[in-house]
């Protein structure tokens, strides 16, 4: 049974599938679940866990070296043959026989020492130890980052995130259906409707209940519309890595625009709350469009001034490179994957997008620059994808069919979405109308480790504007 489960997701991964959740549940299961892109087909893989341990997939898939350290650190069993088993959730304040993903477990009370997990360092004369965080200035979360640096070059850094885990999983855990959404929702700002539509799905798919079109039709609007305000907001904050501020303060007020059209047309600048089973919030296509136009008004001129600009492109190009070689041994999903050539998005895979999704937008360089010029193609993507759909609104009712959830619901299934970051999938299973697992796997998880790699070999003022290319969410790692 251990060499089948290894065998068999490396042959997964041989095929070039994409690993949409590796989920540990109280029952003493593990489950992978894979899609392969090219048919939309989904496998499952699964094993019970013998005494406390199971054979390690790290070795031979590094993408699920994080997923194995938050099983190991969530339900206390050890994945044997892992590279590197450190604590990635847990602190030295967790009681050892605290183990929050186990049933029946109550919180502990906090042992009081250093809360500061053990860190990766390059040890040698010359070598120096640099840390940043936890806090940081301004409101981004918290995140703690291990510099080894000989004079201005990094060596190698050890990022330790999950500073604020806040315990979603199990909070999720025995909620009746009618008390998920709120949950979801509030999981991360930025890919909030990636989420919602992930648990509107699930439900849905239970239940065997087929949206309306109209329904479709404004759920791909604001996952667009989400798409663009992450973007528009990563945009601005690559060109004040560089001090490029003109640039940096147009694009944030281009944001801040583009955040209160949202708020007209669906009550909440983060589009919270706007996407339920069987219901989606709805705006008027006039509106719409006349939204589509104020943006494109700001966005053309500030896009001539970002591109022309060759101080800015020679700052940018060649930093923080990653390969596709490293982007398939980490799984990498999103901008940064599609920066260096990797051509998966999940909207391909995604029946919604049919006759909306034209294709993938990539570069090969992988730098910070390839980044940045996905981010922008995408951008003007969205808004051809949006003005698409709001003018089928016009002919498609907006209507909502009756939708009936059985009080006894039951059953397992992974969905998943392209969200602003990239792949995020949910794993879902419900038991008489309860929650019993709920494991979220978003594309930020999957893709701090790469941004790790990304920065090796470049000089520490490279950091910020790497990270920036990246913007990886905290909160939505942490849940």
């Amino acid at each position: 049974m251990p060499d089948s489960w290894q065998l068999t997701n490396r042959d997964h991964k041989a095929a070039h599938h994409e690993l949409l959740t590796l989920t540990a549940s109280s029952d003493c299961s593990l489950r992978t679940v894979w899609l392969n892109p090219s048919d939309n087909q989904l496998s499952v893989a699964e094993m019970k866990i013998a005494e406390e341990s199971f054979p390690s997939l790290a070795v031979h898939l590094p993408e699920t070296a994080w997923d194995e350290r938050e099983i190991h650190d969530m339900f206390g069993w050890i994945p044997t043959g892992h590279p590197d088993l450190r604590p990635l959730i847990r602190t030295p304040r967790w009681p050892e026989t605290y183990l929050p993903l186990r049933k029946n477990q109550q919180t502990p009370r906090w042992l009081e020492v250093e809360p500061d997990l053990p860190a990766l360092k390059v040890e040698g004369d010359g070598v120096t130890i640099m840390k940043v965080g936890p806090t940081h200035a301004g409101i981004i979360e918290s995140g703690h980052f291990i510099f080894s640096l000989i004079g201005e070059n990094i060596l190698h850094l050890d990022a330790h995130l999950f500073q604020n885990h806040r315990g979603v999983e199990a909070l999720l855990e025995d909620k009746t259906i009618d008390k998920v959404a709120p949950i979801v929702t509030r999981i991360c700002a930025a890919d909030t409707v990636s989420n919602q539509t992930n648990w509107a799905s699930a439900v849905e798919r239970l239940v065997g209940f087929t949206p309306a079109p109209g329904t479709v039709l404004q759920r791909i609007i604001l996952l667009e519309a989400e798409r663009i305000l992450s973007h528009l907001n990563d945009l601005a904050q690559i060109p004040a890595g560089v001090g490029f501020q003109v640039a940096h303060q147009r694009a944030l007020a281009m944001k801040e625009s583009w955040q209160r059209s949202l708020e007209l047309l669906y009550g909440h600048r983060f589009l919270f709350d706007t996407v339920h089973p069987g219901w989606t919030r709805s705006a008027p296509a006039d509106l719409l469009l006349d939204s589509l136009a104020n943006l494109h008004r700001q966005w053309v001129p500030w896009r001539q001034l970002v591109v022309g600009h060759h101080g800015f492109a020679d700052r940018m190009s060649g930093v923080g490179r990653t390969t596709l070689a490293q982007i398939d041994r980490f799984g990498a999903q999103g901008v940064a994957a599609r920066a260096a050539g990797k051509t998966f998005d999940a909207r391909q895979s995604t029946a919604y997008y049919e006759g909306f999704f034209n294709g993938s937008v990539t570069r090969s360089a992988g730098d910070v620059q390839a980044r940045f010029d996905v981010r922008l193609d995408e951008v003007e993507a969205s808004l051809q994808i949006i003005e698409s759909a709001a003018g089928q609104l016009e002919i498609e009712s907006p209507t909502e069919l009756e939708f009936l959830v059985p009080k006894d619901l039951s059953g397992r299934i992974v969905t998943f979405t392209e969200s602003p970051h990239g792949l995020n999938s949910h794993d879902v299973t419900l038991v008489n109308g309860i929650v019993f697992r709920y494991h979220i796997r978003s594309a930020t998880f999957r893709n701090w480790p790469l941004l790790a790699q990304a920065v090796a070999d470049n000089a520490v003022a490279d950091f910020p504007l790497i990270n920036k290319s990246f913007e990886l969410c905290y909160s939505c790692t942490d849940r």
